[in-house]
C-alpha cells in the first residue's frame, strides 16, 4: 500500500507528514451562522428568547446544562429568531440544531 504524504506549512516552515486515512475529513466550510447548534451534549435548562424576537450578536438565546455546568448559547449574528427546535428539559446531542436565526441581508 502506497503511503499518502501531506505537506503542512506552519510559520513559513514546511513539514511533510503522513495522515492516517481514518483521520482525514473533507473541509466542510464555515458553519452556517443562521443555525445555532449545541457544541456539547447536555440538557436544555432555559430558553431566553421567543420566535420572532429581534436579537443582537452575542445575545444569550438559551442555557444548556452540560457536565453540571450551565453554558450560555449565544447568537453569533444579529437577526430574528426563526424556529426554536428545543424545549426546557430536552436532552440534546452535539451538533443538534437548537435555533434558526433569520439574518437580514
Amino acid at each position: 500500500m502506497e503511503k499518502k504524504l501531506d505537506k503542512l506549512i506552519i510559520d513559513d516552515t514546511e513539514y511533510v507528514t503522513e495522515v492516517p486515512e481514518h483521520c482525514r475529513k473533507p473541509y466542510e466550510g464555515l458553519p452556517d451562522p443562521s443555525e445555532i447548534k449545541a457544541f456539547i451534549p447536555g440538557t436544555i435548562i432555559e430558553i431566553k428568547v421567543s420566535e420572532g424576537d429581534r436579537v443582537e450578536a452575542g445575545a444569550v438565546l438559551l442555557l444548556l446544562d452540560a457536565m453540571k455546568m450551565h453554558n450560555e448559547i449565544c447568537s453569533g449574528k444579529g437577526g430574528l429568531i426563526g424556529k426554536i427546535h428545543v424545549s426546557p428539559g430536552d436532552s440534546v446531542q452535539k451538533d443538534q440544531l437548537l435555533v434558526n436565526l433569520i439574518i437580514p441581508g
